[in-house]
């Protein structure tokens, strides 16, 4: 069976490798991700690497918000799962309904101990293409 993934998802990341790094107890909200051709549940896909720092634990708490514009006021998607990341090079997926045209991703980090302690992340937005005529 072949599954034409290119063709019938529809997405973007919300957070590039390498260009969200964790630190402290400070929130990093993803980039607007026009889900307009979307149909039925959004999903936000989560990564962590390896942690710098020496923490003797940590968490990243991984959500979807929504706006009507890309550079509007986000709130959180209702119908969303939760997820927590303890790991370092894991991944997780959060799914939800979306009632609004933009959504991103959210990451909040927790470190216990460690000297200065970070984490990288990545996120991507994707969705079921809508099928038009059919």
């Amino acid at each position: 069976m072949h599954v034409d993934l290119r063709n019938q998802l529809v997405g973007a990341p919300s957070q590039l490798p390498g260009s969200t790094a964790l630190s402290g107890t400070t929130a990093a909200n993803g980039s607007a991700v026009d889900c307009d051709l979307a149909d039925g549940p959004i999903y936000g896909i989560f990564n962590t690497g390896a942690a710098t720092g020496s923490p003797t634990s940590f968490t990243v708490t991984c959500k979807l918000q929504e706006s009507d514009t890309s550079g509007g006021t986000y709130t959180d998607l209702v119908s969303q799962t939760t997820l927590v990341l303890s790991a370092g090079s894991t991944m997780g997926i959060i799914q939800g309904i979306r009632t609004k045209r933009y959504v991103r991703t959210v990451v909040t980090p927790a470190f216990t101990g460690g000297s200065s302690p970070t984490v990288p992340t990545s996120a991507n937005v994707v969705g079921q293409k809508r099928r038009i005529g059919t």
